[in-house]
């Protein structure tokens, strides 16, 4: 039964992604689905979030991060900044509360777009089988910018948990996840802007 219902998700998902797939450079194709994504997310958190709420409560807890580090060294004025912190940590709780409040329908559709992402670009995946001698780079960065981002760490990394598949080729080179988690960033944060989400 599990077979049949993985099928079935791959098969949907082969039917609304394959043709960009097939036809476009995996960069441009899963910056289009970072970016599809990323809209999912975004239309998600302005429709469940009220962002009025958010901004009043950032700015309250803004002014009140200020206030503490302005008396911090006088010891009788943080004592009467108690009863205001422990005000302070309840927005903290409701505004951890609203940030949360999208994740809860949007976890699993981003959990199903890595499986499958794994699925077309992993090893062994659908876009090696289409090209054979595909080595699994999506993208070069500038030698500045793979230094800035620390891929050679991040490569570290993966080779702890990752064996087997393929090699690193460059320290500049970055594979479906990489590219697929920079462009997420990037489209997000210009989304976030363009949704006026706080």
């Amino acid at each position: 039964m599990f077979e049949s219902i993985t099928n079935v998700f791959y098969t949907t998902l082969d039917a609304i992604f394959m043709p960009i797939i097939k036809v476009l450079h995996p960069a441009l194709a899963i910056l289009i689905i970072a970016i599809i994504v990323s809209l999912i997310i975004n239309t998600a958190t302005k429709l469940l979030v009220d962002q009025e709420r958010v901004a009043e409560l950032k700015k309250e807890i803004q002014e009140f991060q200020v206030k503490f580090k302005k008396m911090s060294k006088n010891p009788e004025m943080l004592e009467k900044l108690q009863e205001e912190q422990q005000r302070i940590m309840q927005l903290n709780a409701e505004l951890m509360k609203m940030s949360f409040k999208p994740m809860i329908y949007t976890w699993i559709p981003i959990i199903l777009i890595f499986i499958y992402l794994k699925h077309v670009y992993g090893f062994g995946g659908i876009y090696q089988e289409l090209n054979p001698d595909w080595n699994g780079v999506v993208v070069y960065l500038p030698t500045i910018l793979s230094k800035i981002l620390l891929i050679d760490f991040w490569h570290w990394l993966g080779s702890i948990f990752y064996k087997g598949g393929f090699k690193i080729v460059s320290n500049t080179a970055l594979g479906w996840l990489g590219w697929y988690i920079l462009c997420s960033f990037v489209t997000s944060t210009v989304l976030r802007k363009i949704f006026g989400i706080k």
